[in-house]
């Protein structure tokens, strides 16, 4: 009789008990897997038991007294597009979409991201001071957001509290200021990046439109925990709102308006850098932290992924300003051609660059829309036409068909959970290494004291490695197998 690679591998775990030491002394595992071979999505396993140390040609070493960073925390943005969805739900529907995303039995989301005004990924242009001249922004106004977005940051605030006094922390950014305040007069950039900037005479203007957002947001009960200076601000498209900056005139910008701003009316408020990709995230830290003027005001850095892994531009950027945070604030996909029959390695990479983020001193990940309809949309159009979902639709943790108030769970929906369901606010990254094989990983100590080891195996084969824990120079080992396109979060005391 031949058996397959999956129930071969389902074997190791039968026979567990037999390989390990057995012994009430023994320290147990609890686990869940995710696997494209089966039906596991974020299952909990059986657990299995560490005993002895034996020799494996894989092994993963994981190292509780050798720490790192701080974890922060993990979320999504509060799009318009995200929140109008939202509103089209059933009460039903909506009360599971927040508990998928923010309740104890979901994904433990802590942070989360909202735009400062209209975006790719809202339905229409808008802002909240669209008078022009109006330099004192007396006809400022968040009344857009109260209508959907609102409402959806509460409920997610809400279902928080049921389990939780934890906050949620919310970084705002900006893609544009009204028109009036650039050049040219467009919430677009119709010709170029270096046509495409703020005014002189607007700069302590916009950054009072800051701190105005921050004080309209508290009046409605939400705190703002950030604000990024400007999105993707080496990013100039036509067809959705943006600005540019370059390292230099953001650094300016910071110290001498937005800086001053907001500590004097927002003390607590944190301002994060950059904003883009990691590519130039080294020169851009280089530029704003050796000004002494301006990194008195600044908490961090924000970074996004669509240049690829770059995770040594990370490392670099913390050893040269190791007290500056790296928060990753946007990531997504490509829409999904059919919802029902997700993509998986759009998962795995969700969890590789995760992993490799928090590995290169990332605090935390912050993903893009909550939630989009089925065609990764809706979105607005700009200037030049954006050809609908075909070239402007992106892909969501959560698909929603609300006209048959049906929700998709995607395929790195469960990826992500198996980092952010157990790695709580305030846990700390602890040392692995991998050896003999491509597994990738990352471990953390939770506030409780809990190891949490994430393995993933992006190959089409299993793979059995042996866990090596090491403390106070004990150590102790399981062997476990991982299955073919598998993720798995191990956790124990």
């Amino acid at each position: 009789m031949t058996l397959s690679a999956s129930v071969v591998a389902e074997l190791f775990f039968v026979l567990l008990v037999a390989v390990v030491c057995p012994g009430s002394s023994a320290t147990t595992i609890q686990w869940y897997r995710t696997a494209r071979g089966n039906s596991d999505r974020l299952s909990q396993q059986t657990s299995i038991t560490f005993g002895g140390d034996f020799t494996s040609s894989s092994t993963i070493t994981v190292n509780r007294q050798v720490t790192y960073q701080t974890v922060l925390g993990f979320g999504g943005a509060f799009t318009d597009s995200a929140s109008y969805i939202f509103s089209k739900l059933n009460s039903t529907l909506q009360a599971q979409l927040l508990d998928m995303y923010f309740s104890e039995s979901g994904l433990k989301y802590n942070m989360a991201r909202l735009p400062i005004g209209s975006c790719d990924f809202s339905l229409e242009n808008y802002n909240y001071d669209n008078t022009s001249g109006d330099a004192d922004l007396s006809k400022f106004s968040i009344n857009h957001d109260k209508e959907n977005i609102i409402p959806f940051i509460k409920g997610a605030l809400t279902t928080m509290q049921k389990w939780t006094n934890d906050s949620l922390n919310i970084v705002a950014s900006p893609w544009s200021p009204p028109g009036w305040m650039k050049v040219p007069e467009s919430p677009y950039c119709p010709q170029s990046c270096s046509n495409c900037e703020l005014k002189d005479e607007y700069k302590h203007t916009w950054a009072l439109y800051f701190s105005k957002f921050v004080s309209a947001y508290k009046s409605e009960e939400i705190n703002i925990w950030g604000v990024t200076v400007q999105n993707e601000p080496e990013y100039c498209p036509s067809n959705y709102e943006s600005m540019h900056f370059t390292p230099e005139t953001e650094r300016d910008f910071i110290k001498t308006y937005l800086g001053p701003q907001l500590k004097e009316d927002h003390p607590d408020l944190n301002i994060l850098i950059y904003d883009h990709n990691k590519d130039h995230v080294v020169e851009w830290a280089k530029t704003i932290y050796s000004d002494s003027d301006a990194a008195q005001y600044v908490w961090g850095t924000a970074i996004h992924w669509y240049t690829g892994d770059q995770f040594s531009n990370l490392n670099t950027t913390h050893n040269l300003f190791p007290d500056r945070p790296i928060l990753a604030t946007e990531s997504t996909e490509n829409r999904e051609t059919n919802p029902k029959s997700p993509e998986w390695g759009k998962g795995e990479h969700y969890a590789h660059d995760i992993i490799g983020d928090m590995n290169n001193w990332v605090v935390g990940f912050i993903d893009w829309n909550l939630l989009l309809d089925v065609l990764g949309g809706p979105n607005h159009k700009g200037p030049d036409e954006c050809e609908g979902a075909v070239k402007c639709g992106f892909d969501s943790m959560l698909l929603v068909d609300y006209n048959s108030q049906i929700i998709y769970p995607q395929v790195f929906y469960y990826y992500v959970g198996h980092i952010s369901k157990f790695v709580p606010r305030e846990s700390v990254r602890i040392d692995t290494v991998v050896a003999g094989s491509t597994l990738e990983t990352v471990a953390f100590l939770t506030p409780d004291k809990t190891v949490v080891v994430v393995v993933m195996n992006r190959q089409d084969h299993p793979v059995t490695f042996k866990l090596l824990d090491i403390v106070d120079g004990s150590k102790q080992a399981v062997r476990v197998t991982a299955l073919a396109r598998s993720i798995q979060t191990f956790m124990y005391r």
